[in-house]
């Protein structure tokens, strides 16, 4: 592999159609944080009031958990179930996600719901762990990025992946 990703941002809010997992070694961690909801309902055009707010952040919480239970089966999973849930979210705003929806991705993965079951329980401690990490690394702003090279790390907030891609790829064709 060539350098290390670890990539911290908001499900629905990122772009996972063009993951190039052969040179680039990612870690995908999923956040929440109130601005990153914000920014979801502004981008979906919802409601703008506490209620559809708190909607959209027990969504996006969900989600987040079940990401996190199917990623327990390796890193390609999770990957997987990011690219499955983009495409079968697609002209939807982040609140039709419900349990039909995963379990149409689940099935679409050919996941098996008992391993879906037994990995939950874990789930819930890495959302914490994922929170945690993000608030050590002293990030306010989502996406946020650190690649790591041989003896050299950059960070960069604000990008989404396609954008993380072509700066890789400008770096790349630098060397």
């Amino acid at each position: 592999m060539g350098q290390e990703i670890q990539h911290y941002f908001t499900i629905f809010d990122d772009d996972f159609a063009n993951f190039d997992t052969q040179t680039y070694d990612w870690f995908l961690h999923p956040v929440v944080t109130p601005a990153a909801i914000r920014k979801i309902q502004n981008r979906y055009h919802l409601k703008q009031d506490i209620a559809t707010y708190n909607k959209i952040f027990n969504r996006i919480h969900k989600v987040t958990l079940d990401y996190f239970t199917v990623n327990f089966s390796g890193r390609h999973s999770g990957r997987s179930f990011l690219l499955a849930l983009q495409e079968e979210m697609r002209g939807l705003t982040p609140l039709s996600y419900d349990n039909h929806v995963l379990l149409a991705l689940l099935h679409r993965l050919h996941f098996d719901v008992s391993e879906f079951i037994k990995y939950y329980p874990y789930a819930k401690s890495s959302i914490s762990v994922e929170q945690k990490n993000f608030n050590s690394e002293q990030l306010t702003v989502l996406p946020a990025t650190f690649i790591y090279y041989q003896d050299d790390v950059i960070k960069i907030e604000s990008l989404a992946q396609r954008q993380i891609f072509d700066f890789l790829n400008e770096k790349t064709a630098e060397r």
